[in-house]
């Protein structure tokens, strides 16, 4: 986690209009751009574990009263292939596959 922030994104950002960190709103949890999800810590510079699931329907229950925060948006791929982006190390090696060639989420 670097300058308070990572984002979810494209994996191949060259197509994006708005590629991470591009108008990245400090002031907000969870933000929105085409092909890219911004997420905002209450911490400037730590390590933040990631983990994603992805789900072929809605989500499990959860009981989201211990979190800090929650939020939740639509997301599109187009590729169908997510990387993590940070302020400070830029693209994470890691891809999240979604489907196979994309869509909404």
């Amino acid at each position: 986690m670097g300058y308070n922030a990572f984002g979810l994104q494209e994996s191949d950002d060259a197509d994006l209009p708005v590629p991470f960190p591009d108008d990245f709103d400090y002031d907000t949890f969870l933000s929105t751009h085409p092909g890219r999800l911004d997420i905002t810590s209450g911490g400037h510079t730590h390590t933040a574990a990631v983990t994603v699931e992805v789900w072929d329907g809605p989500p499990p229950e959860q009981d989201p009263a211990s979190w800090d925060e929650q939020a939740e948006a639509d997301f599109e791929s187009t590729s169908g292939q997510v990387a993590v982006w940070s302020m400070s190390l830029g693209r994470a090696d890691d891809v999240i596959t979604l489907a196979d060639p994309g869509g909404a989420w």
